[in-house]
């Protein structure tokens, strides 16, 4: 059964340097960022070599009507939560900042999906804009590092009655980041905010390694 669309975002896929055409990338209504379930960054299977069985589930497959090409899309799963020292006291059992994340392709191009909710209403006071070229810096745990770059500008939405804000990160990948992510694990996030630059550590590190290797065998 194919995922109902909440909301969709046209974008330029870019091959090499030239346009290829224009992509229409639809959010799907999977597990909301509000009723995610987190997971203890020291159990066992987060610190795992191995698969993880649900990092490759699959929200769908198959050709979209409105693009024509085929879709896959995996279900967004927990990647990293942080909560700076100096708010700590004011969290209590909350963390400040969590961060779910999955693969998506459209035809042949991958994307980099970042779901990030921010645990207060005031965020974009602090955070700002998620800005359209704005870069994402993955380091991994070898110390080398990749950049992308957003697409999609987010000024963030804020739940008041929840005290949530959520934002979106779109992210291409090309061959050379898809193969360094297909083989090594990360091990820090670096999100430039308007606000400024932020870095946070990665609790699930295998998760994007994971899904882009369950992608290959599609």
């Amino acid at each position: 059964m194919k995922i109902t669309v909440t909301s969709t975002i046209i974008i330029g896929l870019r091959s090499m340097c030239c346009f290829m055409g224009i992509l229409i990338l639809s959010q799907s209504q999977g597990i909301s960022q509000e009723d995610m379930r987190w997971f203890d960054p020291n159990s066992i299977s987060y610190n795992s070599e191995d698969i993880v069985p649900a990092d490759c589930d699959l929200t769908y497959i198959g050709i979209d009507d409105e693009l024509g090409v085929e879709v896959v899309d995996f279900e967004s799963r927990p990647l990293f939560m942080h909560t700076q020292p100096q708010v700590k006291k004011w969290m209590k059992d909350k963390y400040l900042l969590e961060c779910s994340a999955n693969i998506y392709r459209a035809d042949k191009t991958a994307f980099l999906l970042l779901h990030l909710k921010i645990n207060s209403e005031n965020a974009k006071h602090a955070y700002g804009d998620l800005e359209k070229g704005s870069k994402l810096k993955i380091t991994f745990d070898d110390g080398e590092h990749i950049y992308v770059e957003n697409i999609e500008r987010d000024r963030g939405t804020a739940k008041r009655s929840k005290g949530i804000t959520n934002y979106k990160g779109i992210y291409p990948l090309d061959g050379f980041d898809t193969k360094e992510l297909s083989k090594k694990v990360i091990s820090l996030i670096g999100v430039v905010w308007e606000e400024g630059y932020q870095e946070y550590e990665v609790q699930n590190f295998n998760l994007i390694k994971n899904q882009i290797n369950c992608l290959k065998k599609l």
